[in-house]
C-alpha cells in the first residue's frame, strides 16, 4: 500500500471528519491528481475547468463552495488568481507536512500520467 500513501493518509483523516461529504472527497482527489501530475511539489496550479470534470462536479457554485470549505477545514490552502488566464494555486498541507516528494522514476502513485493516451 506504500504506493497509495497519499490517498490512504487523506482517507484516514476523512474517516474521522464528519464535515466532509462525497463532493469534498472527489474534489480533493482531483486536486491531488493534478498535483501529482504536475510533479508532486509546490502548489497544484488548477482552474475550475480542470477540476470540475475530474471531480465529477456539475457546476462552479458547488465546486467553489466545496473548495472554500476544504480551505476553511485546513485540507488545502487555496490561493485564487482572480484572473481567468492564470490558474489558481492550491497547496496541500497534508502532503507538505508528510514531506511527500514526487518519485521521478518508477515510484510515483500515478506513474505514466504524461504518456499519450489512446481512445478509451
Amino acid at each position: 500500500m506504500e504506493e497509495f500513501r497519499e490517498i490512504t493518509d487523506f482517507m484516514d483523516r476523512v474517516e474521522k471528519d464528519a464535515r466532509l461529504g462525497p463532493m469534498h472527497i472527489s474534489l480533493y482527489l482531483a486536486i491531488l491528481y493534478c498535483w501529482l501530475r504536475q510533479g508532486g511539489e509546490g502548489p497544484a496550479k488548477v482552474s475550475g475547468r480542470d477540476l470540475m470534470p475530474l471531480a465529477k462536479i456539475g457546476g462552479p457554485v458547488p465546486m467553489y463552495k466545496s473548495l472554500r470549505q476544504l480551505h476553511e477545514f485546513g485540507y488545502i490552502e487555496y490561493r485564487p488568481s482572480f484572473n481567468r488566464w492564470t490558474k489558481s494555486e492550491i497547496y496541500l498541507p497534508l502532503m507538505e507536512t508528510l514531506r511527500y516528494r514526487s518519485k521521478a522514476k518508477g515510484g510515483c502513485l500515478l506513474r505514466g500520467l504524461n504518456a499519450p493516451r489512446g481512445p478509451l
